[in-house]
C-alpha cells in the first residue's frame, strides 16, 4: 500500500509544482480501486466522491450525477468519478470543474478490455422503451473506446488491476518533480481580467446606463472579477444609494464572487448588497439597480431578454466552451437579441482567455474537452454559390463519425452552436444510441474533401407496443398513467390528441437541425429537409415531425418546408422561455392521414366554444375519455378554457371530483 500512496503524493507533488491537475484510472473491480486510493483520500481535506457505492470509512463529500448544474460553486482537492455506475457525461464534465490545481482526479471503471461491453446505467436510463430488442442495442462501445484513448493521448495515468505495481513511474515523476518550478495561483489580477476590469470600469464613471457581457471557459476567474466589478462600482460611486444584486442558478454558483467581495468588508459595510434567485428578480429589482447575473447561459433565454430590455445597469457573465454545454448556444442566440432594435442598451463583450485555478494545458481540462468535443467550432468556410448545386445528404453513421475526428468534432461544434441545450452527454447519444441516425448534406468534392452545409439528428420513434401485453401498453399511454422512455411525438398524439393509431406507426423526430452561420439564409437546412424525407420514405418511415420553442422565425422555416403545427403546449419552457410546439409531416399514406387528421384537431381547437354543437367529434371524444381517466388534462383544460360557460375553475391537477363534473356539463350542455 505504500507504494499507492507514494505514487499519489509524487502525482499530487508534480501537480501542485505545474498547477495542473493529474487524472488517475483505476481499471478493476471496485474493491480493488477503492483500497488503494481510500489511504489517500482519508489524509485529504477536502474530497468530492461521486458514487452510489463508496465505503463509509472514506473521507469525502458525496454528490449526485443526476443533477449536474448543482455541482457549480464547490471547490476540491481531489475527486471520485465512480464509472462503475455509468458513464454520465454531464457529470463527469461538470464535476472537473471544481477541482483545484494540484488536484487529482480519480476515475473508476471496469477493466478496460471489458468497459466498452458492459450494460452502462446511464445509456439504459436513456434508451427508448423496446429497445432491448434492437439488432443494435444501447452500450456505450464507441464513448468508452474515445474517452479511453484521448485519456491515454493527454497523459492520464491508467492501471488496471492486473498489471504491474505502480513503483517504476513513481520514480520518474519524482525526477519530473525536482526539474519543475513552482506555478503559483495569481494573486493579483491576470492581464485579461485587469483588461475587462478597466473597460467596464469606465462606463461607471460615466454614470450612464450599460450593458456588459463576460465571456470565458470555465475556470478563467469570471465569477471573481464579477466582485471585484461590483468593488469598484462602489469605490467610484460611494454612497449613492444603489442596490446591488447577484444572481445565478443557485447561490452556490456564487461562491467566488463572494470571496472577491470579501476581500474589502470596508466598502462591503457601505452597501445594499444581496443575493437574489432568478424567480424574485423580476418582481424586486429597480430599473436603476446594478444586477450580476452569473452563469448566464444556465437560465432561461427569456428570463434574460426581459432582464436586458428592464434594467439599466445589468452584466451578464457566462461560460462558453463550458462543461454544461449551454454556452456556444447562448452566445449566438442571446447576442443576437442584444444586437437587435430590441434592447435599447448598446452592450459590450468582454472576453476572459488565461487560465486562473490551474496552469495552461492542463492534463485534465485537455482531456475532457477533447474526449467530448467541448471545444469544437462549426466550418468557417465562405459560401459561394456553387456549394448547393448538386449537394447531396448522407447518412452520417456511428462508426463514420468514430473513425473520422475532424468530421466529428465539426458536426459537433455545429450543434452547440446552433442549440443552447447541447450537452456533453449528446455525443454519447450521436455515437451510441441505436435510434438516432445523423444526416448530413455535403457540397460535390472540392479537392480532397466535401463541405459540411448542413446536419439533421433524428430520432426513430414508435410503434410503442409489447409482444405480450400490447393493448395494456397502449391503453396505459391513453390514459396517462405509463410514459415509457423515449417515443416523444407518437405519445404526445395519443395521449394529448387522442389520435391512438400514432402508437402503432413509425415516425423520425428531429432532434437537432443546424446550418453554419455563414451558411444560413441560404435554403441549405430546407434543401437536406426535402432530401432527408424523400430517404426517410423508401426507408418504411411514416411520418417526420419535431418539437420546438414555437418563436415565429422557426415556425415559418417549419411551414415553408411542408410541416403543420399540430399541437402548442400551454406551458413555456423553461429554457427558452418561449411555448414548445409539434410539427408533423406525413410521408406514407398512412403518415399522411395521421398529419391530416392531427392537424384538423388543432385547427378546430383555435375555434370559440358556445354552445354544445360548436364541440367537434374529435373533442367530444378527448373530454369522453378525459372523464373515463383516459386522455390528457392539458388537453381537456385546453378544450374547457374556450369555453364562456364552462361554470367550474380548474384545479391544479385533474381530481375525480372534477372529472365528474365535467361529465355532468356535458351532459346537460
Amino acid at each position: 500500500m505504500h507504494i499507492w500512496l507514494n505514487l499519489l503524493s509524487t502525482l499530487s507533488r508534480l501537480a501542485v509544482k505545474q498547477g495542473h491537475r493529474q487524472v488517475v484510472i483505476l481499471a478493476g473491480e471496485q474493491e480493488w480501486a477503492w483500497q488503494k486510493i481510500s489511504p489517500w483520500l482519508n489524509n485529504q481535506p477536502n474530497n468530492i466522491i461521486i458514487s452510489t457505492d463508496c465505503p463509509t470509512h472514506i473521507n469525502g463529500l458525496r454528490l449526485k450525477t443526476n443533477k449536474p448544474n448543482t455541482l457549480l460553486g464547490y471547490e476540491s482537492q481531489n475527486i471520485v468519478f465512480n464509472a462503475h455506475d455509468g458513464l454520465y457525461p454531464d457529470a463527469l464534465t461538470a464535476i472537473s470543474g471544481t477541482l483545484q490545481a494540484g488536484g487529482l482526479f480519480f476515475l473508476l471503471c471496469p477493466p478496460l478490455k471489458q468497459w466498452p461491453k458492459y450494460s452502462d446505467d446511464f445509456a439504459n436510463k436513456r434508451s427508448p422503451f423496446n429497445s432491448h430488442k434492437s439488432p443494435n442495442p444501447v452500450n456505450n462501445c464507441r464513448t468508452i473506446n474515445r474517452l479511453i484513448d484521448k485519456a491515454t493521448l493527454h497523459g492520464a495515468h491508467i492501471y488496471e488491476q492486473n498489471s504491474e505495481a505502480p513503483s517504476k513511474p513513481a520514480i520518474k515523476f519524482e525526477k519530473d518533480v525536482h526539474k519543475q518550478s513552482n506555478w503559483h495561483t495569481p494573486t493579483e489580477l491576470t492581464a485579461d481580467q485587469q483588461q475587462v476590469l478597466t473597460d467596464i470600469s469606465a462606463s461607471f464613471t460615466a454614470k450612464q446606463p450599460f450593458c456588459h457581457v463576460i465571456t470565458s471557459d470555465r475556470g478563467r476567474g469570471k465569477s471573481h472579477l464579477v466582485g471585484k466589478l461590483i468593488l469598484e462600482h462602489i469605490r467610484t460611486n460611494p454612497d449613492n444609494g444603489i442596490n446591488y444584486y447577484i444572481c445565478a442558478p443557485t447561490k452556490a454558483a456564487s461562491v467566488a464572487t463572494y470571496k472577491a467581495l470579501n476581500e474589502s468588508q470596508q466598502l462591503m459595510n457601505r452597501v445594499n448588497l444581496a443575493f437574489i434567485a432568478p424567480e424574485d428578480v423580476l418582481g424586486t429589482v429597480k430599473e436603476n439597480d446594478v444586477i450580476i447575473i452569473d452563469e448566464a447561459a444556465s437560465l432561461p433565454m427569456g428570463f434574460l431578454i426581459k432582464c436586458s430590455i428592464g434594467f439599466n445597469k445589468i452584466v451578464f457573465a457566462s461560460t462558453t466552451h463550458g462543461y454544461e454545454g449551454t454556452g456556444k448556444g447562448f452566445q449566438i442566440r442571446f447576442f443576437k437579441h442584444l444586437n437587435s432594435p430590441s434592447c435599447h442598451h448598446k452592450p459590450q463583450y468582454h472576453t476572459i482567455n488565461t487560465p486562473v485555478r490551474y496552469a495552461q494545458n492542463d492534463p485534465l481540462e485537455n482531456w475532457l474537452f477533447d474526449a467530448f468535443c467541448l471545444d469544437s467550432e462549426p466550418s468557417d468556410a465562405p459560401y459561394t454559390n456553387n456549394l448547393a448545386s448538386g449537394a447531396s445528404t448522407e447518412l452520417l453513421s456511428q462508426d463514420r463519425l468514430s473513425n473520422d475526428e475532424g468530421l466529428l468534432k465539426e458536426v459537433f461544434g455545429l450543434l452547440i452552436q446552433a442549440h443552447y441545450q447541447t450537452r456533453p452527454s449528446d455525443l454519447r447519444d450521436i455515437l451510441d444510441a441505436p435510434d438516432f441516425k445523423l444526416f448530413g448534406l455535403f457540397s460535390q468534392s472540392q479537392g480532397t474533401r466535401k463541405t459540411l452545409l448542413s446536419v439533421c439528428l433524428i430520432s426513430i420513434e414508435g410503434p410503442i407496443f409489447d409482444t405480450e401485453n400490447q393493448q395494456d401498453i397502449q391503453q396505459a399511454i391513453l390514459k396517462g398513467v405509463r410514459r415509457p422512455k423515449g417515443h416523444l411525438m407518437p405519445q404526445v398524439l395519443s395521449h394529448h390528441l387522442a389520435i391512438k393509431e400514432a402508437l402503432n406507426l413509425t415516425g423520425a423526430r428531429i432532434v437537432r437541425i443546424a446550418t453554419p452561420p455563414n451558411f444560413q439564409n441560404t435554403n441549405l437546412a430546407s434543401q437536406l429537409l426535402t432530401q432527408l424525407s424523400e430517404k426517410l420514405r423508401y426507408q418504411g418511415i411514416d411520418y417526420l415531425g419535431s418539437s420546438f420553442a414555437n418563436t415565429p422565425d422557426v415556425s415559418a422555416f417549419w411551414s415553408k418546408n411542408g410541416f403543420s403545427i399540430v399541437r402548442v403546449g400551454s406551458k413555456q419552457d423553461g429554457a427558452s422561455g418561449t411555448h414548445s410546439a409539434m410539427v408533423l409531416k406525413g410521408l406514407s399514406s398512412l403518415g399522411i392521414a395521421l398529419h391530416n387528421k392531427a392537424l384538423e384537431i388543432y385547427q378546430s381547437s383555435q375555434n370559440t366554444i358556445q354552445t354544445k354543437d360548436d364541440l367537434s367529434a374529435h373533442e367530444n371524444l378527448q373530454l369522453s375519455l378525459f372523464t373515463q381517466h383516459m386522455g390528457s388534462y392539458e388537453s381537456a383544460k385546453q378544450i374547457l378554457s374556450r369555453c364562456h360557460k364552462f361554470p367550474y375553475p380548474f384545479p391544479k391537477k385533474a381530481h375525480l371530483e372534477f372529472k365528474q363534473q365535467v361529465k355532468a356539463w356535458l351532459e346537460v350542455f
